[in-house]
């Protein structure tokens, strides 16, 4: 290392993300390979198109990304690194040119390390390795960013979300150990002006937490002993994410089961906490807020007030450059809740203790795929109790149904205009009368049969007895296997509509009234994504229902390349995300909620990637159409 310190080098590397993790040995050995260089204010580091050779880190001061074309009348800033970020790191991974202009902005120290010490740092520290892997999945991160800045307008709002919790966690949360008093604990908490503190043993190993809320419910309200021993009144085995989780998958925890705080655990000892507080700052709307508004409803326009908290809640984290499948399994996650809430207020005084039976979800809502324009497909598996038919039953359930899918078009899910929906008696079965009509769509594949697998093969639980519907899950995906003729011509149903781009690849857009010179993001786009994913998955006895988990779990057990599958995943993102975007960019002006788009209508970054979107669709329909010969095995 020249004309630095390299202790002070080392030491403040590891003060980030991902050197934090990374031993001190490997560290060291990266501080002997790197150079200190220094830029003036408006010196260009990197121009577009050019290769480059070296890995560069902020130590200090701001490089600024300039659009291609950019000229000093019109110039596009598209993000600004600061310290502690690296660059161009997606470039150097994926072996390409750089995209844009890199330029200092003010007087900037940056350490850099060569391509072959790059490679060769990736094979020393795995940590590392991966972390590159990932930052180079998402060659929508740019785009993101650029949504951020010119969309929001709130690029200060750090990107909380899709951030790793060791970056937003509080290491040195308030801990007990069993024996201290409540009164102790409690006083430590107001001293530090926290709601929540952990119990831990002499190892760090996590026995508990205590929360404001115990306190009330377990102490004061109870005339409890505040003298008496804390792990007496704390919440015992408390739900934990490992270190290696990132934000959304707190908040998801938060919004399933209306935490406000969750452990940060590593190997079982505790790291940290993160609070709701600390992933959503900004929020107007909370998670925890939402989810105890829908616990204690009592009314179907209480929860309709909910479900429209839910669209004010999933535009805030779209603002901050959530992702799109993390919004839509949000969204769909809150819905649950919603939807199993209006179960329980409309089946109150009915009692069905004597039958075993399981709601389920289809479609979107069955994928955790759910936008703002999504209504209801759901219907009952249940097993008949000894004595009763299975019509006497589905008598029984299908005013009861009926009733519920009222509701829940009154809550805000529109009734189905297919009546997929479970007050429709062909919706309403048993397990084994399932089980027939998935084989007669297997053995049988009519166009009304693949129309029906596009729909009844996306399913999960949503309420009930959840064993019936991973049973019937688990039993569709070996009898799909092998099943030739109904997989090829399910393939070929997916391969009737292709991706609309031209031959000197432009947008292919039509006229509709809804919008002009425009495509249609559902069918045109996400559908392409959807469709194929769902026959990989049927064919390879995979069992995941979300459509980027399935084309994940497909890819690693055919051993596709990872770049391939993370191209797809990360296009499929991507559609989403515009389509939301859209979604909420009409409903904030009143007018009709629609998928269609002008692409033309796009800033150049976004227009770049929707056609690189479309342009990977192509790559997986022709993947789809290759491994036709897999349907078979």
């Amino acid at each position: 290392m020249k004309s630095k310190d390299t202790s002070k080098f080392i030491k403040e590397l590891s003060r980030r993300q991902p050197f934090d993790r990374i031993a001190k040995a490997h560290l060291s050995w990266l501080a002997d390979r790197m150079e200190q260089v220094l830029f003036a204010d408006e010196d260009v580091i990197l121009v577009p198109g050019g290769m480059c050779d070296d890995l560069f880190f902020i130590y200090s001061g701001t490089v600024q990304l300039e659009a291609v074309g950019s000229t000093p009348e019109n110039l596009k800033v598209l993000a600004e690194l600061v310290e502690g970020e690296s660059f161009p790191l997606e470039a150097l991974e994926e072996e390409r040119p750089v995209f844009s202009t890199f330029r200092a902005k003010g007087a900037t120290i940056c350490f850099k390390l060569s391509k072959a010490g790059f490679d060769e740092f990736k094979k020393l520290s795995n940590v590392f390795a991966e972390f590159c892997k990932y930052r180079s999945q998402s060659f929508l991160e740019q785009s993101r960013r650029v949504y951020r800045l010119h969309y929001s307008h709130q690029s200060e709002e750090q990107q909380r979300l899709s951030t790793s919790v060791v970056i937003i966690m509080r290491p040195d949360p308030p801990t007990a150990h069993p024996g201290d008093s409540v009164r102790q604990v409690v006083a430590m908490m107001f001293e530090r002006d926290v709601d929540a503190a952990v119990i831990i043993n002499e190892e760090r190993k996590i026995l508990g937490i205590f929360t404001m809320r115990d306190l009330l419910r377990k102490v004061v309200v109870p005339c409890g002993d505040l003298d008496g021993a804390i792990d007496i009144v704390m919440t015992p085995a408390p739900r934990t994410l490992p270190i290696s989780a990132m934000g959304y998958e707190a908040a998801l925890v938060m919004a399933e089961e209306g935490f406000h705080h969750i452990i940060i655990e590593d190997n079982g000892k505790l790291a940290g906490m993160v609070s709701e507080q600390d992933l959503f700052n900004l929020q107007r709307v909370s998670l925890t807020q939402i989810t105890s508004q829908i616990r204690t409803a009592d009314t179907l326009e209480w929860l309709k007030q909910c479900h429209r908290d839910i669209h004010l809640l999933s535009e805030n984290m779209l603002v901050q450059g959530v992702t799109a499948d993390q919004i839509t399994h949000i969204i769909s996650s809150l819905n649950d809740q919603i939807m199993c809430r209006v179960l329980e207020i409309e089946l109150a005084g009915h009692d069905l203790s004597d039958l075993q039976l399981s709601w389920i979800a289809f479609g979107s809502e069955g994928r955790f795929e759910q936008t703002l324009t999504t209504d209801q497909d759901n219907g009952i598996i249940f097993v008949p109790p000894k004595g009763m038919t299975a019509d006497q039953v589905r008598e029984r359930l299908i005013p009861l149904a009926q009733k519920v899918n009222r509701a829940l078009d009154v809550v805000g899910f529109p009734l189905c205009k297919g009546n997929v929906m479970a007050g429709n008696p062909d919706c309403c079965l048993s397990y084994t009368e399932w089980q027939k009509r998935f084989n007669t769509w297997i053995g049988e594949p009519t166009p009304e049969a693949l129309l029906n697998a596009s729909i009844f093969f996306d399913f999960r639980h949503m309420s009930g007895a959840t064993e019936l519907s991973d049973k019937l899950r688990t039993w569709l995906a070996g009898a799909c296997k092998g099943q030739s003729r109904f997989l090829n011509l399910l393939m070929e149903n997916a391969l009737q509509r292709t991706p609309p781009i031209g031959f000197f690849r432009d947008f292919v857009v039509e006229d509709h009234e809804e919008c002009l010179n425009s495509i249609d993001l559902k069918t045109s786009g996400v559908t392409l994504f959807v469709d194929a994913a769902r026959v990989f998955a049927l064919a390879s006895g995979v069992t995941r229902g979300n459509t980027k988990q399935r084309l994940i779990s497909v890819g690693d057990l055919h051993k596709w390349p990872q770049s391939e599958v993370n191209a797809w995943a990360d296009s499929f993102s991507f559609l989403q995300s515009l389509r939301i975007r859209q979604q909420y960019a009409l409903q904030r002006t009143g007018g009709k909620v629609h998928n269609r788009i002008s692409p033309y209508e796009l800033n150049n970054l976004d227009r770049k990637f929707f056609l690189e979107s479309l342009r990977q669709a192509g790559k997986l329909q022709k993947k789809l159409q290759s491994d036709h010969k897999m349907m078979s095995m």
